[in-house]
Parts: C-alpha cells; sequence; structure tokens
C-alpha cells in the first residue's frame, strides 16, 4: 500500500527556518504613511513656491543694462568694474586744490567751447547721471559706472584732500567733466553731480 502525503507535508520547510516575530503594530504603517503624505506636500509647496517666483520674474519686463563702449586703451564691455589695487596703485591722486570761488568755468575757442563745473565736498560724491552706464573717469583714470555710485550707501570717497577732475561719459560719446575739490571746510560732506548725457 501507497502512503499518501498530506498537502500539509509537501509545503512544509525541509530545514529550519526563521522564527517568525511578533507582528507589527498597526499604528508603524499608519505613522510611516502620514510622514511620507507630509514629505510629499512639503516638496509640492516648495516647489510651487519656487516655480512661481520664477514665472513671475520671468513676466516682469526687464531692463537691460549694456554695457558702454570704452575709448580705446580703456576697459572694454563688461570690465567696467574698477577694482583698486591692494596698494593703492590705481587710486586716482588728489591735484593741487582749486582756487577762487567761480562754480563754472567755460573755455574753448572757435573748435567748441566746453564748461567745466566745479564744486567741493568734504568726503565724496553721488552720481545722478543719465543713462547711468556712463563711465566714470577721476584723474583720467576709470573708476566704474556711474549706477555703482548712485545712492548715499554707495559713495565714491576721495583717497586725499585735494582736486579732482571727474569726467562722466555716456556710451555715445557724449561726456560732462567737473572739478571736486575734497576739502574740510566743504560745505557738504557729499556731492551730488547731476548730468543728463542723452
Amino acid at each position: 500500500m501507497m502512503e499518501q502525503s498530506s498537502p500539509e507535508s509537501e509545503h512544509e520547510p525541509a530545514g529550519p527556518g526563521p522564527e517568525p516575530g511578533p507582528p507589527m503594530p498597526r499604528w508603524v504603517p499608519v505613522v510611516i504613511g502620514a510622514l511620507l503624505v507630509v514629505i510629499a506636500a512639503l516638496a509640492v509647496f516648495t516647489g510651487l513656491r519656487y516655480r512661481g517666483e520664477t514665472m513671475t520674474t520671468r513676466v516682469q519686463p526687464r531692463t537691460e543694462r549694456r554695457a558702454s563702449p570704452a575709448p580705446p586703451g580703456e576697459p572694454g564691455a563688461g570690465a567696467s568694474l574698477v577694482f583698486h589695487g591692494s596698494e593703492g596703485d590705481s587710486t586716482p591722486a588728489a591735484n593741487e586744490p582749486v582756487s577762487g570761488d567761480a562754480r563754472a568755468v567755460i573755455s574753448g575757442g572757435p573748435g567748441g567751447v566746453t564748461s567745466t563745473v566745479r564744486m567741493w565736498a568734504r568726503r565724496g560724491m553721488v552720481f545722478e547721471v543719465q543713462p547711468a552706464s556712463a563711465m566714470v573717469y577721476v584723474n583720467d583714470m576709470p573708476v566704474g559706472e556711474a549706477a555703482q555710485f548712485d545712492t548715499p550707501d554707495e559713495v565714491y570717497d576721495f583717497a586725499a584732500p585735494g582736486s579732482y577732475t571727474v569726467k562722466v561719459v555716456a556710451p555715445h560719446g557724449a561726456h560732462r567733466t567737473f572739478v571736486v575739490t575734497a576739502t574740510d571746510n566743504a560745505k557738504d560732506d557729499v556731492v551730488k553731480i547731476a548730468a543728463k548725457l542723452e
């Protein structure tokens, strides 16, 4: 007679196996699921917030600042930021103080007339120049664009007392010249240079 194997004996493991542990509490999967939902919600929220800011930036009209072409031998386009050396080797030196009380000096001849406005300040100068991309030269040395020195927090400070010839040159070549004398007895601490070169 043949022995029949029961279906239960076919599914029994052949060797010793790991002992089954206690069942996982029902609250553990619920907590893990809740944490995953919170993390997903934060990801969606921050993603939408970031996307919203970039979309807003794209919709707003952007003003392009074009680099001004420089005269021959001067910094070219994109090089209008002038950094002074650690030794002060590119800091404009002061000239002898200009004497007299005249506020403007007119010079020239048959080739054309130019005017130079004279100002006095104790510490420095700021610019209100149109266009803002106009290049500023102090004693023929480029110091940057007028937009770099256009607020009370961004004053161009003079290195030493004396007179400085300040030339503001627009990208299309129009320019104005000013003489600013830095002296301790000046009425203004910071002088504002205003010019419309358009």
